[in-house]
């Protein structure tokens, strides 16, 4: 009777049900905290529970929202420490939003969720402090994941952002560290891009038909260190069913993809500093290949036509390397090895080949 009193005084929750046979079920144990849910539709269904180690009490200040139109969509929000902001808005059919917050002590983290369509899922978790975590997602069949970790207390968090409209995309973003940023933005059909960040202050961006048709592309960020950069663009211009791989280890790191056409493919792998990458591809069936090892290294690679392999491998410091292919099966090949090396190659034309390599 003692617990049911002191919830009463210190739990605020508000519910609003329109329609037939929509469940929610609220839990909050703390001060000061605040869950409101409204459903407007069929069978919809939110769980929310709140609380916190911090407190004697349980958590405090918490805020959850839900909003749901439409049938059978379900939102699942868990908050654990104090000053967490979780909200989730669904206008659909079968649409599913899980939001974790902390596991106790986790501080001013927010989330929020929105859906509109049908069979949409977003999945977001945060822990430790000052996290943000944004969803948006319109059409059908789309799949979004979002985790962030800060690792230590009373540091700043990292932000997450994923825009997924049309169908069949699917979104991955998973964060480490301190002051990260991570984007995904898709449209049109069955893109996926994942991201992976350990470290602090990297960023991360992928553009997938956003501004152009196509569909059926695939990204990969890798980073592991601090302040680095990597951007892949297959949204500027029409791109279908190309792939491109971006892996950073060390510090300060830039890379950088555009794609447009057909199949085309694109790596980017560096380990070390301040070593920078850029790649340009358009046509069909084009390879772009860039290994960099060491520090302050750096390569262009640009493809425009059908079938051209390019192939670029630095090892040392400071080397240099540029490679222009217009036509169409052209194939080129660059290894530096040592410190200073420089090399610009030019293919135009059709079946051209070239071999490069540059030693102490």
């Amino acid at each position: 009777m003692k617990k049911l009193i002191l919830f009463a005084l210190l739990f605020s929750a508000t519910s609003f049900v329109f329609g037939q046979f929509n469940i929610s079920a609220v839990t909050s144990d703390g001060v000061g905290n605040s869950a409101t849910v409204g459903q407007t539709g069929y069978m919809n269904n939110s769980d929310i529970v709140q609380d916190g180690e911090m407190h004697a009490l349980g958590g405090v200040s918490n805020v959850a929202l839900v909003n749901q139109f439409g049938s059978m969509n379900d939102s699942q929000i868990g908050q654990f420490g104090d000053r967490n902001d979780a909200e989730v808005l669904q206008d659909g059919v079968l649409n599913s939003a899980s939001q974790t917050q902390g596991v106790g002590w986790a501080e001013d983290n927010v989330a929020y969720a929105e859906q509109i369509g049908l069979l949409n899922t977003s999945t977001q978790s945060q822990y430790y402090d000052l996290n943000t975590a944004e969803v948006y997602q319109d059409g059908m069949f789309n799949t979004a994941t979002q985790y962030q970790s800060t690792m230590t207390n009373a540091a700043m968090g990292s932000y997450a952002f994923a825009s997924q409209q049309g169908e069949g995309h699917i979104s991955d973003q998973s964060q480490w560290g301190q002051e990260n940023e991570a984007y995904v933005i898709q449209d049109k059909l069955y893109n996926t891009a994942t991201q992976s960040q350990t470290g602090n202050r990297n960023f991360a961006l992928v553009y997938q038909n956003d501004l152009s048709n196509g569909g059926g592309n695939v990204a990969t960020q890798t980073q592991v260190g601090d302040d680095n950069e990597a951007i892949i663009d297959q949204g500027l211009f029409f791109s279908l069913g190309n792939m491109a791989d971006q892996s950073q280890t060390g510090d300060g790191n830039y890379a950088y993809a555009i794609q447009a056409g057909v199949s085309n493919y694109s790596s980017q792998g560096q380990d070390g500093d301040l070593n920078i990458s850029n790649t340009s591809q358009d046509g069909v069936g084009n390879w772009s290949l860039s290994t960099q090892i060491g520090d302050a290294n750096e390569t262009l690679a640009g493809q425009i036509g059908d079938g051209n392999i390019s192939g670029s491998l630095q090892i040392g410091a400071s080397n240099y390397a540029e490679t222009m292919q217009m036509g169409d099966g052209n194939w080129s090949s660059t290894v530096q090895i040592g410190l200073g090396h420089s090399n610009v190659t030019t293919q135009t034309g059709n079946g051209n080949n070239s071999n490069v390599v540059q030693m102490p």
